[in-house]
This record gives structure tokens, C-alpha cells and sequence, in this order.
């Protein structure tokens, strides 16, 4: 019987590591689409947004997010819509929206609002895309590490278990 429940007992934990080496392989999965995607947004220069500029609303529907995000990534400073005279509501430039974009496909890889700072502002800066790759290598140096911190994790159970069985 106590074999047994070692038994389940370990399927369990070796699904629990199973589980945890997908979601860092997906993790990873999803960094290496968001390069491609951050090198091409920072090198896109929207030519079919209208030169007078959008709405928050206008931009929050064309890239997927709510007027709220948008509105905490300005208090953020990350980025600054000019406003109108008068109605002194947002008018976000092809500039502030590829911003958008940018600043979006970061936080959906778990990036900071501190870590997207550079990037923007090496962008704005020299049309770089230097601050984003170093950006997207530190968080890939990060994966590796969890994965060498896993793999010595999994080795450590798998010996402790093989002295129990």
C-alpha cells in the first residue's frame, strides 16, 4: 500500500514538473513572437493613421486595449498625447500609437512599466532598436536562468525520490 501511494505520490510531483517546463517553454515561446513583433512594430512607421491624430478611444480599439490602460501608461510617462484646445481631450500622433503598440506587446510578455521606459526612450531618442533588444535578451537571460533553476530542481527530486522507492 505505502508503494503505492509513493507511486501516485510521484506522478504527481513529475506532472507538476512536466507542468512547469511547458509554461516556461511557452513562455519562451511567446518572447521569441514578441521580438519579432517589437522589431518590426519599432521599425514601422504607420503612414494610414491620419496626421491630425486619434482619439484615446479611436487608438484603444485599434490596438486592443482599454482607454484605462492607455490612460496609466501616460501617468506612467511612457507616453504624452498632445491635447486638443479647448476640449483639452487626448490626441495620439502615428508616433504615440506605435508607442501603444509597443508598450502593449511588452506587458503582454510581462514586461514592467520601468523596463519599457528605456526602450521607448532609446527608440525616440535614435530610432534605435538597441534598448528593445536588450530588453528582450535580459528577459530571455531570465528564462534560462528559471530553466537552470528547474532542471536542477527536477534533478534533486528525482534523486530524492529514488532513494524513498
Amino acid at each position: 500500500m505505502a508503494r503505492v501511494d509513493e507511486a501516485l505520490e510521484y506522478g504527481e510531483e513529475a506532472g507538476g514538473v512536466d507542468a512547469a517546463h511547458a509554461a516556461l517553454h511557452q513562455e519562451r515561446e511567446s518572447l521569441r513572437a514578441a521580438s519579432k513583433a517589437l522589431e518590426a512594430l519599432a521599425r514601422d512607421h504607420p503612414a494610414a493613421l491620419p496626421s491630425s491624430g486619434l482619439r484615446i478611444g479611436e487608438v484603444a480599439a485599434l490596438i486592443g486595449v482599454r482607454t484605462s490602460a492607455l490612460r496609466v501608461w501616460e501617468a506612467a510617462g511612457l507616453i504624452t498625447p498632445d491635447r486638443e484646445r479647448g476640449t483639452k481631450y487626448r490626441v495620439y500622433s502615428p508616433a504615440d500609437v506605435r508607442d501603444a503598440r509597443l508598450i502593449h506587446t511588452l506587458r503582454r510578455n510581462h514586461y514592467l512599466l520601468d523596463q519599457i521606459r528605456p526602450v521607448l526612450e532609446g527608440l525616440r531618442r535614435e530610432g534605435s532598436t538597441e534598448a528593445l533588444r536588450a530588453a528582450v535578451g535580459a528577459r530571455g537571460e531570465a528564462l534560462t536562468a528559471r530553466t537552470h533553476a528547474m532542471l536542477e530542481g527536477a534533478g534533486a527530486l528525482y534523486s530524492y525520490l529514488s532513494t524513498v522507492a
